[in-house]
């Protein structure tokens, strides 16, 4: 199994949840309101001079539906542009 963590814009919510759903994933935890910093997107720190603010998910998943989950958020990647989302992938050895 793996654990992915999907950070977005919360602009673009309604697409990486409809992403989930057509993956066929409908277990996850989101944090809605995080800031932070990226290379490509630059600052989203939900204050009055960077305004904009990022959600993040984990996602416990199979191997098998983690290739067709980064797949899709690859091909939203290259529909948005600096908009933004991003996955990380990390080994999940247990869940208790």
């Amino acid at each position: 199994m793996k654990m992915v963590f999907i950070t977005y814009n919360i602009a673009i919510n309604d697409e990486v949840m409809e992403i989930l759903k057509n993956v066929g994933i409908d277990g996850y935890t989101r944090w809605e309101r995080t800031t932070g910093c990226g290379k490509a997107s630059g600052p989203h720190l939900g204050t009055n001079v960077w305004p904009a603010e990022n959600s993040v998910l984990a996602v416990a998943i199979e191997d098998e539906k983690k290739y067709k989950l980064i797949e899709k958020i690859n091909e939203e990647r290259k529909k948005l542009g600096r908009e933004g989302v991003k996955a990380f992938v990390l080994p999940l050895e247990e869940i208790t």
